[in-house]
This record gives C-alpha cells, structure tokens and sequence, in this order.
C-alpha cells in the first residue's frame, strides 16, 4: 500500500529541493561564495535601498530566526556585500547599506533568480501559479503564530 506524505512533509521536502537548486545554481554561476538566503537578502536590501533598513526588517521578510538573520548578516558584512552604519538617533539600531561589491554582485543575482524561477514554474500555468500562491498562503496563515 502507497501511502501519502503528510501535507507538511512534502512542502518541506520542495522548500529543501529549491532551496538546494538555488544554492547549487549560485555556486556554479557566481564566483563569489554566497548561499541562497544570502542572495535573497541582499535582494531583499537591494528593492529597498530607498528605505531605512534593518536586521529587524529583513527578520521579518524572511521569516527566519535572529540568530539566522545576524549570522546571514555578518557573513554578508564580511564578504563586503553590506555595511551595518548605527543611526544618529540610537546607536544599537544599525542601518542596513549595500556597498558597490553588493551593488555588482546584486545585477548578476537578479539575472540568476530570472531563471531559477522559471524553472521552478515551468510547466505550470498562471491559474496553476496564482491557485498554488493562494494554498501556500492558507497554510501560512494556519501554522503562523502572529493568528494564535
């Protein structure tokens, strides 16, 4: 008898199957040493330099722990993709800044994610696209702690 994954298991098993096409692409195309949340963050700081960003902002657009976002965040400052400035007004909060290296790697990241991304849709229609988009977001808001 073949019996169904759970729900959660196989979202889990596709996250961790994108998750390690993104990084394998991004070794082979680029020859900086980024991973993909690394990537993602610094797109994420990227379509947002007109505004005032911090740890706190990308925490929350990732959806990751702090720990995870301070340890994406100082690898990113290490490797020259970022600078984290202290503002005027409170020294602890630090503003998040690409620096020209980010800034280049960045133009090479969105051509990358181009195609990562229609390979993760390919094959699958925008009724599919928008139907799925509108599940995953169902089941975000089930499992999401702010709702309980």
């Amino acid at each position: 008898m073949n019996e169904e994954k759970p729900l959660g298991a196989e979202i889990r098993q596709t996250n961790n199957l994108i998750k390690a096409y993104i990084d394998k692409t991004l070794e082979e195309q680029i020859e900086e040493d980024l991973t993909g949340i690394e990537g993602m963050t610094l797109g994420y700081i990227f379509r947002h330099q007109d505004q005032e960003i911090t740890a706190k902002d990308v925490m929350a657009r990732s959806k990751v722990s702090k720990a995870t976002t301070s340890q994406t965040l100082n690898g990113l400052e290490k490797k020259g993709y970022i600078q984290m400035l202290p503002t005027k007004g409170d020294k602890r909060k630090k503003v998040i800044r690409l620096t020209a290296k980010g800034e280049k790697v960045e133009a090479e990241f969105k051509e990358i994610f181009t195609g990562i991304s229609a390979r993760v849709k390919a094959g699958i229609t925008p009724e599919e696209e928008a139907m799925l988009r509108n599940i995953l977001k169902k089941i975000r808001e089930n499992v999401s702690e702010e709702e309980k």
